[in-house]
């Protein structure tokens, strides 16, 4: 029962930090896609060198706060990939006509 409560809940994580990043996006207050990317490291990483006897349960905010902004990065990665403005990569189909 407690595993299938857990997949739940990582799913329901997983899910919300979608709808987050979508919701951010219609309201154009999406950050860069990099600085999301590297906000996901320092926000652990800093806290963690200057504060080393920080407690647990900020530490367990700051991994949610992680989580959710290493969702939205990866989100907007693929949402860059379906609307074809990642450079560098060529479409499946453009590919195969090529051919």
């Amino acid at each position: 029962m407690l595993k299938l409560l857990l997949i739940i809940g990582i799913i329901g994580f997983v899910v919300a930090g979608m709808l987050l990043t979508h919701y951010l996006e219609k309201k154009n207050w999406l950050p860069n896609r990099w600085l999301t990317g590297a906000l996901v490291f320092l926000i652990i990483l800093i806290p963690s060198i200057l504060f080393p006897n920080l407690p647990m349960f900020f530490k367990q905010i700051l991994y949610v706060v992680s989580g959710v902004l290493a969702i939205i990065f990866f989100e907007t990665t693929r949402l860059m990939l379906e609307r074809g403005q990642y450079r560098g990569i060529v479409p499946a189909e453009k590919k195969k006509e090529s051919n």
